[in-house]
């Protein structure tokens, strides 16, 4: 028997563009830069931007280059990559990724997605994980967000928070790192400028960013005590340790 019920929502699998023309693939991972990274490495690509421009109420206009990418030929998901990377596709491609300090990332994901001032709930990114309702919602606190992350597996996880390393590490015992180089949210600019150089693309330049309004300047090391910054480390383990991050 046919029923009307909306197919099951999945989480989507790690994203990676690719330009065969400049020979790179960038590893995207969100929460690590990727609007700013993408903005300027838009130029290399032959895309119309136009259907992804959006008025904004001073006059200006916004691109929704996460979008445009989506629709684009150039991304393509990790099945796809992983088996390009087996039959030799990638073999002369530069490929980077950038990772970010896992306490530093999970303030930005809340404070971008959960406590924007003014945010309707109507607007509030869904984080759940697909068929659980309540796990996250809009102005929830920021120790009872860390829980929920916690009780999260990356199976389940919203890309904002999934670990890092499903993108940029092949899966298996050894999670063998798959980029020829890895940056730094930490030192961006400085890391931006090796991959422009790699590329052959020195006039690129990365937008200027802004530190979220809702962080009010603080530092992430503010949002936790002990027991918080305990169960950061239990649940992005992997990422701590591949990576080299501390507290």
């Amino acid at each position: 028997m046919q029923t009307n019920q909306p197919p099951a929502r999945t989480t989507p699998s790690p994203k990676y563009i690719v330009s065969d023309e400049h020979h790179f693939v960038y590893f995207v991972l969100q929460k690590v830069a990727c609007s700013s990274v993408k903005t300027a490495l838009l130029s290399l690509f032959d895309l119309e931007t136009a259907p992804y421009e959006e008025a904004l109420e001073d006059g200006g206009k916004i691109l929704k280059v996460h979008k445009l990418f989506d629709k684009s030929r150039h991304q393509v998901d990790k099945k796809w990559f992983v088996n390009g990377l087996k039959n030799g596709r990638y073999r002369d491609h530069f490929k980077f990724a950038f990772v970010r300090n896992p306490w530093d990332r999970l303030v930005s994901c809340y404070s971008q997605k959960l406590v924007g001032e003014g945010r309707r709930p109507d607007t509030a990114p869904d984080l759940n994980p697909p068929g659980v309702e309540r796990r996250f919602y809009l102005h929830m606190p920021f120790a009872e967000f860390v829980e929920a992350v916690h009780r999260t597996p990356d199976e389940e996880a919203n890309p904002h928070f999934r670990s890092q390393h499903l993108v940029v590490c092949r899966q298996g015992p050894k999670k063998r790192i798959m980029a020829d180089f890895v940056g730094r949210f930490e030192r961006l600019n400085e890391d931006f400028a090796i991959v422009v150089e790699r590329i052959g693309a020195p006039h690129l330049e990365l937008p200027h960013r802004l530190r979220s309004p809702n962080r009010e300047s603080r530092a992430y090391a503010d949002f936790y005590d002990d027991r918080l910054r305990r169960l950061v480390h239990e649940r992005f383990r992997d990422d701590i340790e591949i990576f080299g991050y501390s507290f």
